[in-house]
């Protein structure tokens, strides 16, 4: 039996005791920790979750960080950024922090559950061992030199009768030792929760059943708790707040326009600063565009009484940039919940601009009481999902070319009334003083992406959304063309193709990550609201079509025709027509989670449940499932592969010295502890013996290196 050092026989002082009582404490404060420790973890990811959601909402405003290609192609990281988000269908950082949390508690969980296992065999002191080491009478250490299990020589001493517990006994073989291993682990039950390829194929089809549930409860029943990590991070503006936000403005002023910070951050959606020079002077042009001009407000409506009230708002808002040059022109038909007469109501005393509300007496009913049935209510595979919206847009554009010229009205903006949001006045303007005096701009509508929890949004109704292909994106617009044609011609999934295709998600999100603030160019794009130069809409008459098959949205014919060379002469009145559209970051509509657009309710439910599944659905939810297993494996790897080579690097003889010297028991430190019997339950015990060694010793110089000695050979407790 190994002899204890000559320091151990002297009286241990009062202050020694303290400190092994101290210990002891906060042997209880960790063991509570323990207990603690699923909370904190989840606590903390969850805030890591929500954090890197809403990154790309924290960034708006901001310049660009990618510089952009002159041909065309983009980024890298962007096409990478908007794979794994168009794959995925959540926010690629968050889902490795869910991974991350999720591996962390199956980890944490095996190991407490091996090391208690470990220790079940074990005789553990009691609360009373503190106790009995005052009232031990001497420990009897045999005389003559004896051998540490290092393999030191130390002299023979006679311990204090109030300090040490018996040591330990001399270290069995190695094969006894893996014995005792295996017996003492006897007790350990591998659960299904400690596989982490189980777990990674767990949180894949957690995700895919968000995506799939989600997908109809945030349409079915339109809430903000189907994407309740977006309350920290995505606002949508009050419109009584713009209404005052816009009090007292003075346009024509120029700089601030007699706007508070704030009224800046309100009526641009946080994007836009009247400390940044760039946005000051855009805006300012884009005032002097209004202001010189004038806008035609295109809006179609059918039993959308709830929204006028917020129509109205912003039209409020938009009049005094147009110096009262506005007119919101109306097509509605077939309202049963009385929006007509809150239209009538709302001409009556429109003050500032006009209302001109269209009427049907060539269709035989004034006030357009036409019998025509609801598209959201035609339900079936191969009805029509555009239904006659481009017949009803092609009737309000041309009453509009018919009752308005350019020489008046510079710009027409269509937007969908629906929606009841901001339209974000000081975008719009900023947006006619970069690329919008001259040509088609799409704003940047976005909304809560289905399934994601709010860590990921898309832009709005992008069914409209062409982009100008070039060699960088020509193979993924094949892959998509691939996937929508495999539902036959005439089917409504050749229009769900759009929103459901991951190439196409792909492709939008890519765009969105590598265009933070410049506007870039597109073939086609609506997003819930466009700006057109009315100029090029009267010299080219563009009409709506719904497409080959009568599935493809109304817009994509009408931005084609519009923006065609061939569709205008070439004269010193066409030099500045555009031939590509934009969409505008810093024109941003923020959709609101409880009006989503689109069929709602019982509606949305008869569509989705008359048209079944195809195999684009089996498609889409495979490559869900997929990237979420890919990225979930790849986690789980990666923190495996941390803590393998965390204990290669705790076993290190150098690592154990620090810990001797610091008061740090390996065992704590070590996944389950360490095998062979060397293992402790806590550092109590042995952080008490070193103390009572070092509080009893004067020789300073040696008092390390004798508690690490001392602590090297005493036996478990």
């Amino acid at each position: 039996m190994p002899s204890i050092p000559s320091s151990l026989s002297r009286s241990t002082s009062a202050s020694a005791i303290s400190k092994i009582t101290s210990l002891t404490a906060e042997g209880k404060d960790v063991f509570t920790f323990d207990r603690m420790f699923p909370f904190y973890l989840v606590v903390t990811f969850f805030g890591l979750f929500v954090v890197f959601g809403g990154l790309r909402c924290m960034i708006d405003g901001s310049d660009d960080i990618i510089a952009h290609d002159p041909s065309g192609s983009l980024n890298p990281f962007s096409w990478f950024w908007g794979m794994l988000c168009g794959f995925m269908r959540i926010n690629p950082a968050s889902g490795v922090m869910l991974s991350t949390c999720i591996v962390s508690l199956s980890l944490w969980s095996k190991h407490r559950a091996m090391a208690l296992a470990a220790y079940s065999g074990e005789s553990r002191r009691s609360s009373n061992d503190v106790r009995k080491i005052k009232s031990t009478t001497a420990i009897e250490i045999p005389k003559g030199d004896s051998k540490n299990s290092s393999g030191m020589s130390i002299s023979p001493r006679t311990a204090s009768t109030s300090n040490l517990p018996q040591v330990a006994e001399p270290k069995k073989n190695r094969h006894s030792s893996e014995g005792s291993t295996r017996e003492s682990t006897r007790g350990f039950v591998d659960r299904w929760y400690y596989s982490l390829p189980k777990l990674a194929i767990l949180q894949a089809l957690f995700v895919v059943s968000l995506v799939l549930v989600f997908g109809m409860t945030c349409q079915t029943i339109p809430s903000w708790g189907w994407h309740f990590t977006a309350l920290f991070f995505y606002k949508v503006p009050h419109m009584d707040d713009v209404v005052k936000a816009v009090d007292g403005i003075c346009p024509s002023y120029g700089g601030d326009m007699c706007l508070s910070d704030d009224s800046w951050l309100l009526l641009s959606n946080n994007l836009l600063s009247r400390h940044k020079l760039s946005d000051v002077e855009a805006v300012a042009k884009g005032v002097n565009v209004a202001q010189n001009g004038g806008l035609i407000i295109n809006i179609m409506a059918r039993d959308t009484v709830a929204a006028i009230p917020a129509l109205i708002k912003n039209v409020e808002a938009l009049s005094p940039f147009f110096r009262g040059q506005l007119v919101v022109v109306m097509y509605e038909n077939d309202s049963i919940d009385g929006t007509r007469d809150a239209i009538k109501n709302w001409a009556a005393t429109a003050s500032g601009y006009k209302v001109d509300l269209m009427t049907c007496e060539d269709q035989g009913d004034v006030d357009c009481k036409l019998q025509q049935v609801h598209r959201y209510d035609q339900n079936g595979e191969f009805i029509s999902a555009v239904g006659r919206m481009a017949e009803y847009r092609n009737q309000v554009q041309e009453y509009i070319t018919k009752n308005y010229s350019p020489k008046d009205y510079s710009h027409m903006m269509i937007t969908d009334i629906d929606l009841a949001i901001s339209m974000a006045p000081l975008g719009l303007i900023h947006t006619l003083g970069t690329v919008g005096e001259h040509a088609p701009v799409a704003a940047r509508g976005i909304m809560m992406l289905p399934g994601a929890l709010g860590t990921l949004y898309m832009p709005y109704d992008y069914s409209a959304f062409r982009p100008i292909v070039n060699e960088d994106n020509k193979n993924l617009r094949g892959w998509h063309d691939w996937f929508c044609e495999l539902a036959p011609a005439g089917s409504r999934w050749r229009n769900n193709c759009d929103v459901m295709s991951p190439f196409n998600m792909m492709h939008v999100l890519a765009l969105d990550t590598e265009f933070v603030a410049e506007a870039y160019p597109v073939a086609s794009a609506f997003h819930g609201a466009t700006l057109y130069p009315f100029k090029q809409v009267v010299a080219t008459n563009p009409k709506y079509d719904d497409g080959e098959d009568g599935q493809r949205c109304e817009h994509i014919g009408f931005n084609f025709a519009l923006t065609d060379p061939d569709n205008w002469e070439k004269t010193p009145d066409t030099a500045n027509f555009a031939t590509q559209m934009y969409i505008a970051p810093k024109w941003t509509l923020h959709l609101d989670p409880t009006r989503p657009g689109g069929p709602t309710g019982w509606r949305f439910a008869g569509l989705m449940l008359t048209q079944g599944i195809n195999v684009q659905c089996i498609i889409m939810f495979s490559t869900v499932f997929f990237w979420n297993l890919v990225m979930a494996g790849g986690v789980a790897l990666a923190i495996k592969g941390i803590l393998r080579a965390w204990e290669k690097c705790a076993r290190t003889p150098i690592f154990r010295k620090w810990a001797a010297v610091a008061g740090v028991n390996v065992a704590d430190v070590l996944p389950g502890g360490l095998v062979g019997g060397n293992a402790r339950k806590n550092t109590a015990d042995d952080e008490g013996i070193l103390l009572l060694a070092l509080a009893a010793s004067n020789e300073d110089s040696d008092d390390e290196e004798v508690g690490f000695l001392t602590r090297k050979d005493v036996k478990n407790l």
